[in-house]
C-alpha cells in the first residue's frame, strides 16, 4: 500500500501561517480580554447602582416604620404599600417580612424560595443574581438591626436587558474579529506571495545552475536594490565564475586541482552571504513597523482603563462607604471651585463667575468637603468644555430656610433630550470624540451622581441644544446646619 506523503510547505507559507496564527491569537485574546473586563465592570456598575437604590429604600423605610409603629400601628400596612409603590417607580419590586411573616411582597417569586430570609444575621445584607422564569433578576436582602430588628427587607430588579445587550455585543465582536481576520489573512497572503516571487526566481536560477546550466542568470540582480538584489548579483557572479572556471578546466587539464581549490575559496563568500540572508529572513519573519504600531495601541487602552479603573474604584467606594461629614461654609466651597477651574476657563477664553460673591456666603453646609468640591468642579469643568471662546459659566448658591442648592449654568452647546435621558450612565459620553481626545472615561457625571447620592442630595440637568445647560444640586435639609435639628425633627 502506497504511503501518503505530506507536502512540506514553502518557507513563505510557513511565515504566513505563523504570522496569521500569532495575529489571530493576539486579536481574539485582546478582544476577549477587553470584552470580559468591560462586561465585568459594566455588570459591577449595574449591581452597585441597584444596591444603592435598595440601600436608599431600606433607609427610608427604617426612618418611617418606627415612628408609625409607635404612634399609629394600624397605618403600617399603608406605609408598606406607599414605600413599595415608590420602589416600583424606581424599577424595584420588594418584600417586607417581620419575624418570618410576610408583611408585604410583590416579588416575582415566593419568599420561601429565598433561603437567606431565614439565615441572614441582623445587620447584614446579601445579594445575588438569579435566573427566574428565563429572566435574570438581581436580589438584595437586608436583615435589619436596632429598632428595626426582626425586619427582613428584600428588593429585586430585572437585569435581562443587560445580559441581552452583552450577548449582542459579544456576537458583534465575534463578527468584527472574523471580518478583520479574513481581510488580514487575504492581505497577508497577497503580500507574502508577492514578496516571495524574487525568492522563487532565485531558487529556479539556483536549480538550473545545479542542473549544469551555467548560463542561467536571475533578473533579480537588476530589478532590486535590496538584500534580494544583492543575493541575485552574488548568485550571478558565482555562476559566471563557475562558468569561467569550468571553461578553464576544459582548456587546462593540468589545472583541475587548482580550479577546485579556487572554486572552494570563491564559493565560501556567496555561501556565507546566502546563510546570513536566510538567518535575517528567519529572524525578521514579523515586520517591525507592524509590531511597533501594535505596541503603541496596547500602551494607549492601558492608560483609559487605568483611568476608568481608578474612576471605577472611586465610584465603587462612593457606593459602598458613607463619607464623613464636616461643616464648611458654602462660600468656601465656591472659592475652591473657582481656584480649581478658573485657569482652565481663562485658557479657553470662557468667563467663570460665582453668584453671590463667595466671601459673602457664610451658610454652613454639612458634607464631605473634598467630595462636594469634586462634584462642583466637575460640573463647572463640563460647563467650560461645553462653551466656545467668549462663553460664560456661572456657579450660584441660593438658600431659603432649609432649602438650598448649587447651580452651574453655561451658555454652551447644550444637549438634546436623548442625551439628557442617558447622562449619568457609566461610560456614556455626550460627545465621544471630544471626551476621548481629552482622556474622558465617561464616568465623570456618574461620579457626580454618586457623590450627590452619598450626601442625600439631588442632581438634575436641564438643557437645550444651542442654549446651554443648567445643572442643579439640591441639598437635603440635613446638610444645612440650621436645619440639622429643628427642621429634621419636624
Amino acid at each position: 500500500m502506497q504511503k501518503l506523503r505530506l507536502r512540506t510547505p514553502h518557507f513563505w507559507q510557513a511565515i504566513y501561517l505563523a504570522t496569521l496564527v500569532l495575529f489571530l491569537a493576539c486579536l481574539f485574546g485582546g478582544v476577549l480580554g477587553v470584552a470580559t473586563i468591560s462586561c465585568r465592570l459594566s455588570f459591577d456598575a449595574r449591581c452597585d447602582e441597584f444596591l444603592a437604590r435598595q440601600r436608599t429604600f431600606v433607609q427610608r423605610l427604617s426612618e418611617d416604620v418606627p415612628a408609625v409603629a409607635g404612634n399609629r400601628p394600624a397605618a403600617l400596612d399603608s406605609l408598606y404599600v406607599y414605600h413599595a409603590m415608590q420602589a416600583n417607580s424606581d424599577g424595584m419590586r420588594v418584600s417586607i417580612r417581620l419575624n418570618g411573616e410576610t408583611c408585604y411582597s410583590d416579588l416575582p417569586v415566593d419568599d420561601d424560595l429565598l433561603p437567606e430570609l431565614a439565615t441572614l444575621p441582623p445587620g447584614q445584607r446579601s445579594w445575588q443574581v438569579r435566573q427566574v422564569m428565563g429572566r435574570h433578576l438581581i436580589f438584595a436582602t437586608t436583615s435589619m438591626s436596632g429598632s428595626m430588628e426582626g425586619f427582613v427587607i428584600t428588593a429585586c430588579a430585572d437585569m435581562e436587558d443587560f445580559f441581552r445587550d452583552w450577548r449582542r455585543t459579544a456576537l458583534l465582536f465575534t463578527l468584527l474579529c472574523a471580518a478583520v481576520s479574513v481581510l488580514f489573512a487575504a492581505g497577508l497572503y497577497a503580500v507574502l506571495r508577492r514578496m516571495n516571487r524574487p525568492l522563487q526566481n532565485l531558487t529556479e536560477t539556483a536549480r538550473l545552475v545545479a542542473a549544469g546550466d551555467y548560463t542561467a542568470r536571475t533578473p533579480v540582480a537588476h530589478t532590486r536594490r535590496d538584500e534580494l538584489g544583492e543575493l541575485g548579483r552574488t548568485l550571478n557572479d558565482m555562476t559566471a565564475r563557475v562558468q569561467d572556471q569550468l571553461a578553464q578546466l576544459a582548456a587546462e587539464a593540468d589545472g583541475k586541482q587548482a580550479l577546485v581549490d579556487d572554486l572552494s575559496h570563491e564559493m565560501r563568500t556567496p555561501l556565507t552571504a546566502i546563510g546570513g540572508y536566510a538567518q535575517t529572513i528567519r529572524l525578521a519573519d514579523l515586520r517591525g513597523e507592524e509590531l511597533m504600531q501594535a505596541a503603541e495601541s496596547i500602551e494607549f487602552e492601558s492608560r483609559r482603563l487605568l483611568n476608568l479603573s481608578e474612576q471605577l474604584l472611586r465610584l465603587s467606594v462612593l457606593n459602598h462607604e458613607a463619607p464623613e461629614f464636616h461643616d464648611v461654609p458654602a462660600g468656601e466651597l465656591m472659592g475652591r471651585v473657582l481656584d480649581a477651574v478658573g485657569p482652565k476657563a481663562a485658557a479657553r477664553g470662557v468667563a467663570l463667575e460665582a453668584v453671590p460673591d463667595p466671601e459673602t456666603v457664610t451658610t454652613p453646609v454639612s458634607c464631605q468637603p473634598d467630595l462636594m468640591e469634586s462634584l462642583l468642579v466637575n460640573l463647572c469643568d463640563n460647563g467650560v468644555k461645553a462653551c466656545a471662546a467668549g462663553g460664560r459659566v456661572v456657579l450660584t448658591f441660593a438658600a431659603d430656610g432649609c432649602r438650598a442648592a448649587f447651580t452651574v449654568q453655561d451658555n454652551g452647546r447644550g444637549m438634546d433630550a436623548a442625551t439628557l435621558a442617558r447622562i449619568g450612565r457609566p461610560f456614556y459620553r455626550a460627545d465621544k470624540a471630544r471626551s476621548r481626545a481629552e482622556g474622558g472615561a465617561g464616568l465623570g457625571v456618574s461620579i457626580c451622581y454618586a457623590i450627590a447620592r452619598a450626601h442625600g442630595a439631588e442632581l438634575t440637568y436641564q438643557s437645550r441644544p444651542g442654549q446651554g445647560t443648567t445643572a442643579t444640586l439640591r441639598l437635603a435639609p440635613h446638610l444645612l446646619q440650621p436645619c440639622n435639628t429643628s427642621e429634621t425633627a419636624r
